[in-house]
């Protein structure tokens, strides 16, 4: 099932995206970590939830930009739907 990611730029822009099948394969050959063993711990690394973002939204068309340019621009990342504080290292993932 997807998931969304909502990110928060610097300049205040929300953008969601969904994560679908292209980035969970991008993320799992890029870190060698299975998807389901990332994302069902309860503290999901912040290098793997904002490489998902980032890919997420590549894929959409929602930027052009590479990924250290992308990430300057960010202030936060969190699943959608998630009201847990994506910083706060014990709050849960998902």
């Amino acid at each position: 099932m997807p998931i969304d990611v909502t990110v928060q730029h610097k300049d205040g822009q929300a953008v969601t995206a969904t994560v679908w099948p292209s980035t969970e394969v991008e993320f799992e050959d890029h870190f060698g970590v299975v998807w389901s063993e990332a994302f069902g711990r309860p503290h999901v690394p912040q290098k793997y939830l904002y490489f998902v973002a980032y890919h997420s939204q590549k894929d959409a068309g929602k930027t052009g930009l590479d990924f250290t340019d992308w990430l300057r621009t960010v202030a936060q990342v969190a699943i959608a739907g998630d009201t847990a504080d994506p910083t706060d290292p014990e709050a849960p993932i998902g």
